[in-house]
């Protein structure tokens, strides 16, 4: 049986696997976020969208109060066929795909890059702004391998829709705003995973999740922050977020159809939420 993916992201979700695998016991630390955590979310779904979902990374928040001492997290990885060739948390497979593990900024302790968890050295996960929401608004799902020849699977926490829009607008924002031309390469694909998630999952189910990140102290900010910011990114016509998208889908997609439809959705969502 072929399988429906693009083979970068069968390889993608395999070193995810591995890297589950690898964690072992700071497993209940872990909460997949990133584009694989939106296709979870939204893989069920025939959203009419004519560009597949494709990753080549995976991205992992952890949760520092969770996390075990041991094993060393670096040692764990390393063990599992993953190295870290530069930046702290960034992880290269054997197999050539990334895992990228993560702390959110607010609980990822002093410095400026290398969240600092203890033993496990400054260099073990990378801090992050944004993410914050995934430590408040998560839920168990198995992730399943997407090799039709493969039977393998565990259980992780999936960061909630609304955690993963904050997230989301909070990366492209930075990364527009930054003006490294390298770093926004792939910013179309983030507005298309935001797309996505409005599409798949009920306006008035994203506006509950919200209020839960609204009622924590540890994602109250950064909600307000990325609500604010998504009004202007993906709320007209002419915002970057739209533009985006818009660059995602125009080979395969009416670009006006796919604009329309979003800012209706991004109204939708912003009313439901109070904006």
């Amino acid at each position: 049986m072929e399988s429906a993916y693009d083979q970068a992201y069968i390889d993608a979700r395999e070193s995810l696997l591995d890297a589950i695998e690898a964690l072992g016991p700071h497993g209940n630390a872990a909460i997949l976020v990133g584009a694989q955590a939106v296709y979870v979310h939204t893989e069920s779904n025939d959203d009419g969208i004519a560009v597949s979902a494709f990753t080549y990374d995976a991205d992992i928040a952890l949760d520092p109060q969770l996390l075990p001492d041991s094993p060393k997290i670096i040692e764990a990885m390393n063990r599992a066929g993953f190295h870290l060739p530069g930046q702290p948390g960034l992880y290269k497979s054997s197999k050539g795909a990334q895992v990228d593990l993560l702390v959110p900024a607010a609980v990822g302790g002093p410095g400026r890059r290398g969240a600092r968890l203890g033993p496990h050295s400054n260099r073990a996960a990378m801090k992050v702004p944004g993410l914050e929401g995934a430590l408040v608004s998560h839920i168990p799902r198995r992730i399943a391998s997407l090799d039709p020849a493969a039977n393998r699977s565990h259980i992780l926490k999936v960061a909630g829709p609304a955690a993963l829009l904050v997230s989301k607008v909070h990366k492209i924002e930075e990364r527009l705003d930054d003006g490294n031309i390298r770093r926004q390469t792939n910013l179309s694909k983030d507005a298309l995973d935001v797309y996505r998630l409005l599409l798949a999952i009920e306006t008035n189910e994203i506006a509950q999740e919200f209020q839960l990140l609204h009622s924590s102290e540890i994602s109250r900010a950064v909600t307000s922050n990325a609500l604010s910011k998504f009004r202007t990114l993906f709320g007209a016509r002419d915002g970057e977020g739209t533009t985006l998208l818009v660059k995602a889908t125009q080979a395969l997609e009416d670009p006006e159809f796919i604009a329309a439809s979003s800012i209706a959705l991004s109204e939708d969502l912003l009313a439901a939420t109070g904006q």
